[in-house]
């Protein structure tokens, strides 16, 4: 499956991991239309890669991709680009819990939005061409984490939404595969250099902590390039660490009448 001639729609393609699922994407000869908010550094991603990979290939549009008008007429302008598109990255979002509503639109609603877009233009069942939508979710996907209430309830909504999709009763008449990737936070400055305001209990999360549990970009990269090569790809959530990937599945654990559920464990102890 790898060896497919990718045509790409990938959002927050102008730096960070976005960037580099591009730089992977384009060395194994995919076309890539890239969309993100940040028009300078979109635009100077756009001249070092037509540079490095040739003009035809890649091409960028600035735009806010909570803006439901901005992100349709961005991907019809990706289809007269790219011909058609059969690989749809859902990559832009925000860390920030200090603004509530804008995280929940970006992570979440235009993760949402993205992918009933490239889902109606790829259906086969109704004249697409097929293809695959990968949905970046993050650890905080898989996890609870006190410091990123907001975040991490974002990443949780965009596992549980991608894995219901690939759930769908006609999923082999639509030629549509979902797949979801969860890395661990990227030694990026998103991560790295957070605020008192971008995090919660930031005293309690010295940097030390942070440094020794980031992932460098060009793993997460190689896991995405894995989960995209898999011969069958639809449902599957791929965590990606510093040092291991794994495939994972949710699983809804019966921990009993009692509460807290320590208490059960020590009345059973007891017995």
């Amino acid at each position: 499956m790898d060896s497919r001639s990718w045509k790409v729609f990938l959002t927050g393609g102008a730096q960070g991991l976005g960037k580099s699922y591009m730089d992977a994407l384009l060395a194994a000869g995919s076309k890539v239309f890239f969309v993100d908010i940040n028009a300078t550094a979109g635009e100077s991603t756009e001249k070092e890669f037509t540079q490095k990979y040739g003009r035809d290939l890649v091409k960028f549009q600035a735009i806010d991709c909570t803006v439901v008008k901005q992100f349709e007429e961005a991907f019809a302008t990706a289809v007269s680009f790219l011909g058609y598109i059969n690989l749809m990255v859902n990559n832009a979002g925000l860390m920030d819990e200090s603004k509530v509503e804008e995280t929940i639109r970006l992570n979440y609603l235009t993760v949402v939005r993205g992918t009933y877009i490239a889902a109606k233009h790829m259906r086969v069942d109704r004249g697409g061409k097929g293809g695959r939508i990968i949905n970046i979710s993050s650890i905080a996907g898989l996890q609870d984490i006190n410091l990123l209430p907001v975040y991490c309830s974002t990443k949780h909504a965009v596992r549980a939404f991608t894995s219901c999709l690939a759930l769908a009763p006609d999923i082999q008449q639509q030629g549509i595969e979902y797949g979801i990737l969860c890395p661990d936070p990227a030694a990026t400055s998103m991560f790295l250099d957070v605020d008192d305001k971008k995090m919660l209990y930031l005293d309690t999360f010295p940097r030390e902590i942070r440094d020794a549990m980031t992932a460098p970009v060009e793993t997460i990269t190689k896991g995405f390039m894995k989960l995209l090569s898999l011969d069958e790809m639809n449902g599957a959530i791929l965590h990606t660490s510093e040092k291991a990937m794994s495939f994972r599945r949710m699983d809804n654990v019966d921990l009993g009448q009692t509460w807290p559920p320590a208490k059960q464990d020590e009345d059973n102890n007891s017995g």
